[in-house]
């Protein structure tokens, strides 16, 4: 990645900075997607084909949600994972986090109605979004000021979770 993008993203404040950033390549996605969730204050929403290891199950993605967590009382983080048989067989760090924070991480499996749906976000606070047209390709944008976006995907998120049920496939059984 040109250090010029990684500049754009890393230099950008959630809630402040309304450019529309284009994104190409995991390593774009990764970085947007840290920055963005470092700067989460009340909720975080994840709209997921198979958790994306490379992006949701990185050591400082996995700290800043450990963080907010921990410090933020009002922080909910909503997952809703159409495929989970990845996580299953591989496991996942997010995954463990939200089996040990269930008050503030819950991981639910979508309708069959949704579970089709191509495109991948993540929405922050209601504010800030990135999102790919399609699961399997590292293209997509993100924007973090772009509350009238945040708020159209905030609202199909919500009412797919509304929706959804926990997945109980990644629960843990104790035996």
């Amino acid at each position: 990645m040109d250090n010029e993008k990684k500049s754009a993203i890393t230099d950008s404040i959630l809630g402040q900075h309304s450019e529309r950033l284009l994104l190409q390549g995991r390593v774009q996605f990764q970085y947007a997607s840290l920055h963005m969730a470092q700067q989460a204050s009340h909720h975080i929403d994840i709209f997921t084909y198979d958790l994306d290891k490379p992006l949701y199950d990185q050591t400082e993605f996995i700290e800043a949600l450990k963080s907010l967590a921990i410090h933020q009382r009002s922080i909910a983080i909503r997952v809703l994972i159409q495929n989970s048989e990845k996580v299953q067989r591989g496991g996942h760090r997010l995954l463990e986090l939200a089996r040990r924070l269930t008050s503030k991480i819950e991981i639910r499996r979508p309708h069959t109605d949704f579970l089709d749906h191509t495109e991948n976000f993540m929405v922050i606070d209601k504010t800030g979004y990135i999102r790919r047209k399609q699961a399997d390709r590292y293209e997509g944008e993100a924007n973090f000021c772009d509350r009238l976006e945040a708020k159209l995907l905030s609202e199909f998120f919500s009412d797919v979770w509304e929706r959804s049920e926990p997945e109980s496939a990644l629960r843990r059984l104790y035996l």
